[in-house]
């Protein structure tokens, strides 16, 4: 169910014979309010799990900008040409 709605949505595509693939056009075809939709229903869950992990939300807003910074750092380590 799940590989057909994100068929619908012009997520993948399938190929006979040949399975599931992302679509190739490197955007997402989803609208922004779909992607965002999508999203707050993750947060939501993180916020309920920090909840109950009895974090605070000052940690959970440190945590997030840890996160944050850590990936930045990676896309732009990772966008760095190789040394010789």
């Amino acid at each position: 169910m799940a590989y057909a709605e994100l068929e619908t949505e012009g997520v993948i595509e399938t190929r006979q014979g040949s399975g599931c693939f992302v679509k190739a056009n490197g955007a997402s075809p989803l609208r922004r309010s779909a992607r965002s939709e999508r999203l707050a229903d993750e947060i939501d869950a993180v916020i309920v799990q920090a909840h109950h992990l009895q974090i605070s939300d000052d940690e959970l807003r440190d945590l997030l900008q840890e996160r944050l910074s850590y990936f930045r750092e990676r896309k732009v380590a990772n966008a760095a040409p190789p040394r010789n």
